[in-house]
């Protein structure tokens, strides 16, 4: 009983990181879906919402343009009509509010005025979710003189599910302009084909960081056993951010080649990478990663020893007992909760458990220990947000 429910906690832990990853696809597949299926609009109705629409993307006014090019995509199939216009809006750079469409005349301003957008982002997204009829303007999009366009284009066919986008996207890992090799890389972790981890490993050598982050995080998604040395080489590039989602991609491949290295980042200059490193380390690492945690419940930043702790408590090594009760006395009450956690989980697995140990572990199991959302490289599989 005791071994299952520490499965179950610790398969919980792992696949809240990895189904957040994949179901804003599946998200986007039901949108498109649902203005499919919805009830239809008297004919002549709906092509005057259409055409009004259409004229608005012309707008002087900017969010007028992106909020146009949102209604077009929440009607769907519907809005094939607007398909050449959204493609001449795709190179629209310019700085916009961002606008939500979900479903079938569904579609919502910005949370906060620090959401931005720009009117080509929202055309992207609209034609994803027009369907299928996009495809074939896109691919011929993607072959723009306007970097603009071919990487709005780019994005917008890793997204949607067809042939020709796969092979539009691999294309586009060559192209002359970092924006749109970033957004290939983004892509292909969408794509399920035998070449893309070979493309991704290219462009870990990209000159530009953004690239080599998005390809380390597409990696972690489509990445094979072949991945893995290629990822262990990233975690020395000089930037961070590439750094740092090496290091989550390495967390979720669970190779056992990556545990020292990943041990060596508990050491890195950068704080995120530290944290991250901790967090890989609880989620795959093995015995000879708890000593090394242990010394990082003393780490100058918080964050790194509450992932430190949660990694600990994982590991359940009894080893750790003593380095966690000392943090149950830490400065950072998040450090404190997740300690406590920590030895609880220990008890419970060594047998030790006390009466109040299921229910409290229970109460604490929405310790916030996933990736760290101060570093900007994180990115959500999402129509919404590119």
């Amino acid at each position: 009983m005791t071994k299952r429910l520490v499965l179950v906690l610790v398969v919980s832990l792992f696949f809240g990181l990895g189904v957040a990853l994949s179901l804003a696809e599946g998200q986007r597949a039901t949108s498109v879906e649902a203005a499919i299926n919805a009830p239809q609009q008297n004919s002549a109705d709906a092509s005057n919402d259409v055409n009004e629409q259409i004229k608005l993307l012309e707008s002087n006014d900017p969010s007028a343009r992106s909020q146009a090019a949102c209604k077009l995509g929440s009607m769907g199939q519907r809005a094939v009509s607007a398909i050449p216009a959204l493609i001449k809006l795709l190179g629209d750079d310019t700085p916009a509010q961002r606008f939500y469409c979900e479903k079938s005349g569904s579609w919502r301003g910005p949370q906060t005025n620090l959401e931005k957008s720009s009117p080509g982002e929202q055309a992207a997204t609209a034609l994803v979710l027009i369907g299928e009829a996009s495809v074939g303007p896109l691919v011929a999009a993607a072959k723009s003189d306007d970097w603009r366009v071919r990487a709005n284009a780019t994005w917008a066919l890793g997204v949607l599910k067809d042939p020709r986008a796969l092979e539009t996207v691999l294309d586009a890992v060559r192209d002359q302009d970092w924006h749109v090799r970033e957004k290939a890389a983004w892509s292909l972790g969408l794509k399920w084909d035998k070449r893309v981890p070979e493309a991704l490993v290219g462009l870990l050598k990209d000159n530009v960081w953004q690239v080599r982050s998005k390809a380390a995080w597409a990696l972690a998604l489509k990445g094979d056993a072949h991945s893995v040395e290629p990822l262990i080489d990233a975690l020395k590039d000089e930037n961070f951010n590439v750094r740092h989602q090496a290091v989550w991609a390495l967390g979720l491949k669970g190779d056992s080649r990556a545990v020292d290295p990943l041990i060596a980042m508990l050491q890195d200059e950068n704080k995120h990478v530290r944290s991250q490193a901790a967090w890989a380390l609880g989620l795959k690492g093995n015995r000879t990663a708890v000593e090394p945690l242990i010394v990082a419940l003393q780490d100058e930043w918080a964050r790194v020893r509450q992932q430190s702790a949660w990694a600990l408590g994982l590991k359940g090594d009894s080893r750790a007992v003593t380095a966690l009760n000392a943090a149950l006395t830490d400065a950072e009450e998040p450090v404190r909760k997740t300690a406590a956690w920590a030895l609880r989980l220990i008890r419970i697995k060594s047998g030790e458990r006390r009466p109040d140990d299921l229910r409290k572990l229970d109460e604490d199991v929405d310790v916030d220990v996933d990736n760290d959302e101060e570093v900007d490289v994180n990115v959500e599989v999402d129509v919404r947000r590119h």
